[in-house]
């Protein structure tokens, strides 16, 4: 059973490196609490520095299967500057993606200096660029070309022995708007690369390669009350997702949170997964949790992927003018958690 588990899974990644010609980026199914790793352009726009890690074990039982972990944080350094930056690392199998990424943003009011607090709203841009390793180490795996003869009966070596290693710049663009209760953003991730790619695989020009290919999202989401004393609210957002290699994929996601503290969700991937969420908001310390369920063939093979979220948060003493309008919970905080002092929107 652990060989044919292998199998497939090496099935699965030739499948999508022949069709894609590239890597995917990581998936992550809490991107409404770190939106920083789908669009860079929320780099600065909040009154504190916000750091968070992230763990994901995705298809728990499968060997190989992906594991992710991202370190992100990011802080504004002047009133219309912000700066983000992130570490990770993806493997899959004997694949492994690992760097770092530095985010530049510039945001400016697109509502009047004196409108009301309620009704401001900002546009923040970003241009981003990030170094890569990628690496490929069949050196502890099973020699899958046994299994794998081509229409003659010879055996072709699909995936090859050893190690091989290369690095890439990859130079993203985003664009973010935000309001009091609405969020939207566009984002161009890894659309240019300045390194030439490394083709891992031994059958020629359909290989799977170093090259990341470049995914465009556009997210949005809108956060809305249900009394008049805030104790409840519902915040619903959508992702969208595409390469220049796949089909748009959308990820629908709703949550209801009670008193700006804790939450609980419900996700749908498309053509992917179910996924539940919850989590906690509790000062400057921030938990949250997923658990995705396949709806996938693959489902047979594995027992569902789970998604760790801890952060804390920075406090900065000087305020800005274009913060993350946090100004509708300050009422609030002080009768219903004196010790709460962040909200992320």
């Amino acid at each position: 059973m652990k060989n044919l588990k292998k199998i497939i899974f090496i099935g699965v990644l030739i499948f999508f490196g022949i069709k894609s010609h590239a890597q995917q980026l990581p998936i992550y199914s809490q991107y409404m609490f770190n939106d920083y790793v789908i669009n860079p352009g929320v780099a600065g726009t909040l009154d504190y520095i916000p750091l968070k890690m992230t763990y994901r074990n995705q298809w728990t039982g499968f060997d190989g299967a992906p594991k992710t972990v991202t370190f992100t944080g990011h802080s504004p350094i002047s009133d219309h500057i912000g700066i983000g930056g992130m570490l990770y690392s993806d493997v899959t199998g004997p694949i492994s993606n690992s760097g770092a990424q530095l985010s530049y943003n510039f945001r400016f009011p697109v509502s009047g200096k004196y409108c009301e607090w309620d009704k401001r709203k900002f546009l923040s841009l970003s241009l981003s660029t990030k170094l890569n390793q990628f690496t490929f180490d069949n050196t502890n795996e099973t020699n899958y070309s046994q299994h794998a003869p081509d229409g003659l009966g010879i055996i072709d070596a699909v995936l090859p022995d050893g190690m091989e290693s290369s690095y890439n710049v990859f130079y993203s663009l985003a664009a973010y708007f935000y309001s009091e209760r609405l969020y939207a953003g566009i984002s161009a991730l890894d659309i240019f690369s300045t390194s030439p790619d490394l083709n891992i695989l031994s059958n020629g020009t359909d290989g799977y390669t170093n090259n990341i290919v470049g995914q465009y999202n556009f997210m949005v989401g809108y956060y809305y009350p249900f009394d008049q004393q805030l104790n409840w609210a519902v915040e619903p957002s959508l992702l969208l997702k595409k390469t220049s290699f796949s089909d748009m994929q959308y990820h629908f996601n709703a949550k209801v949170i009670y008193q700006d503290f804790i939450w609980l969700g419900l996700s749908y991937r498309q053509f992917d997964s179910f996924v539940v969420l919850l989590g906690a908001d509790y000062g400057q310390y921030f938990f949250g949790y997923s658990y995705d369920t396949s709806v996938s063939n693959i489902s047979n093979y594995n027992s569902g992927s789970h998604e760790i979220i801890i952060g804390y948060n920075f406090n900065i003493s000087r305020k800005r003018d274009n913060t993350r309008l946090r100004k509708r919970f300050e009422d609030r905080r002080n009768l219903i958690n004196p010790f709460k002092e962040y909200k992320r929107l």
